[in-house]
C-alpha cells in the first residue's frame, strides 16, 4: 500500500496508529517530533504525512510550513493533521498551507483509513 510518515509526540497514540495503519497494509515510518519528522521526510519520501497539530518544540503547523517553504518537491504531498484542536479559527490559521485534511482525536480509524485511501487515489 502506502508509505506513511507518522509524526506524533505521544508514544501511546503513535503506537496505536502504527498498529492500525500497519494492519491495513501500510508501511509506517515513525517520528516522535517535528524535527525528526522533517529529517525522515527527506530520507524516506513518503506517500502521505500524518502529523499531530500540537507538539512541543515544533508544532505540526511549523512542520507543514517548513515542508511547503523549503521542500518544493513535496508541494503535492498529502498532509493530514491529527488534532484535538477543533476550533475553526485554528484550521483557518493554516489554510494557506493547504493541508489535505484534519482528523479529530480520538481517531476514528475507519474514517482515517477512508481519508488516506481517498487522498492516495486522487494523487495517482
Amino acid at each position: 500500500m502506502a508509505r506513511i510518515l507518522l509524526i506524533e509526540d505521544e508514544p501511546q497514540v503513535r503506537e496505536m496508529l502504527l498498529d492500525e495503519l500497519s494492519e491495513r497494509g501500510h508501511m509506517v515510518i515513525e517520528a516522535p517530533n517535528g524535527a525528526e519528522g522533517l529529517r525522515m521526510l527527506v530520507d524516506q519520501e513518503p506517500d502521505l504525512v500524518l502529523c499531530d497539530r500540537a507538539m512541543p518544540g515544533m508544532s505540526g503547523y511549523e512542520v507543514l510550513e517548513r515542508i511547503r517553504g523549503a521542500y518544493p518537491q513535496f508541494n503535492d504531498l498529502p498532509f493530514v493533521f491529527l488534532t484535538a484542536l477543533n476550533d475553526p479559527r485554528d484550521r483557518a490559521a493554516v489554510e494557506h498551507l493547504k493541508p489535505s485534511a484534519y482528523i479529530s482525536k480520538p481517531v476514528d480509524f475507519t474514517m482515517l483509513s477512508n481519508k488516506i485511501d481517498s487522498l492516495l487515489k486522487s494523487r495517482s
